[in-house]
C-alpha cells in the first residue's frame, strides 16, 4: 500500500511581518543657541506602543532623549527647553526614532551665530526671584554662573551687589517667554556695563554640576 502525502509549503516571506514605515521629520537642519528642537513623528500604523527617540551627540555618545505614546499618525514635539552653549556643543547631532520595531533617523547641526541660550534651570530660579520666593543674593548666583561660563561679562565688578527692583519686570517677561534668551542676555549685559547692576568680584555662583544633564 502506498500512502500519498500531500503538503503545502509556504515560503518564509509569507510569515514575515512587514515593518511599517516611520519617519522623524525635523523642522530645520540647523539650530542656534536659544532655539528649541522641533520635530514630527510620522507613523503608518498606530500600534499603541511608545515611540522612543535617541540622540547621539557630537562625539558619538548615544542616550535616550524622549519617549511618548502615539495616538495619531503625526505627532509634533517641541522641546520645552532651548539649546544653550553650556550643555550643547556646536556640531552635528543624530536623532533616531524607534517605533513598533521600525527605525528612522535624521541629523541636525547646532551652530553658534552669537545668539544666547540660557540654561533652563536659571529661568526656574529667576521665577522664584521675581515672585519674592528667593533673595537678590540667590538670584545673583545665576548671574555669576553666566559670567563664569562667559555668556555675559563683568569687566568692572562692584564692591557690593545691587540689582534694581524694576529689573524683575524684565525678568518676568523673559520667564514668561515674552522675550527670547538673546534679548534678555543683552539687556543684562547692558545693565552690567552701565553699572546699573553691580556684581561683586567675590560673588558666589551655582555649581556647574546643576547643568550637567542634557534636557530637551
Amino acid at each position: 500500500m502506498v500512502l500519498l502525502v500531500s503538503g503545502i509549503i509556504f515560503s518564509g516571506s509569507a510569515f514575515a511581518q512587514t515593518l511599517q514605515e516611520i519617519e522623524i521629520a525635523i523642522s530645520s537642519p540647523s539650530y542656534n543657541y536659544g532655539e528649541n528642537l522641533d520635530y514630527i513623528i510620522i507613523v503608518e500604523e498606530i500600534t499603541g506602543e511608545d515611540a522612543v527617540i535617541f540622540i547621539t551627540d557630537t562625539i558619538g555618545n548615544k542616550s535616550q532623549l524622549y519617549s511618548i505614546q502615539i495616538f495619531e499618525s503625526e505627532t509634533r514635539i517641541i522641546a520645552p527647553f532651548a539649546f544653550d552653549s553650556i550643555i550643547w556643543s556646536e556640531g552635528i547631532y543624530q536623532l533616531e526614532l524607534h517605533y513598533s520595531g521600525a527605525v528612522s533617523s535624521t541629523e541636525f547641526t547646532i551652530e553658534d551665530d552669537g545668539t544666547i541660550g540660557i540654561p533652563y534651570w536659571i529661568k526656574e530660579i529667576s521665577k522664584l526671584w521675581t515672585t519674592g520666593q528667593t533673595t537678590d543674593k540667590e538670584f545673583a548666583k545665576s548671574i555669576q554662573f553666566l559670567i563664569e561660563e562667559r555668556i555675559i561679562f563683568n569687566s568692572s565688578p562692584g564692591k557690593e551687589l545691587h540689582i534694581p527692583e524694576w529689573f524683575k519686570f524684565t525678568t518676568t517677561w523673559w520667564t514668561n517667554n515674552q522675550i527670547p534668551d538673546t534679548i534678555y542676555g543683552y539687556s543684562l549685559q547692558f545693565l552690567i556695563d552701565e553699572r546699573v547692576i553691580t556684581v561683586p568680584i567675590d560673588q558666589k555662583s551655582f555649581s556647574q554640576d546643576l547643568s550637567s544633564d542634557k534636557t530637551l
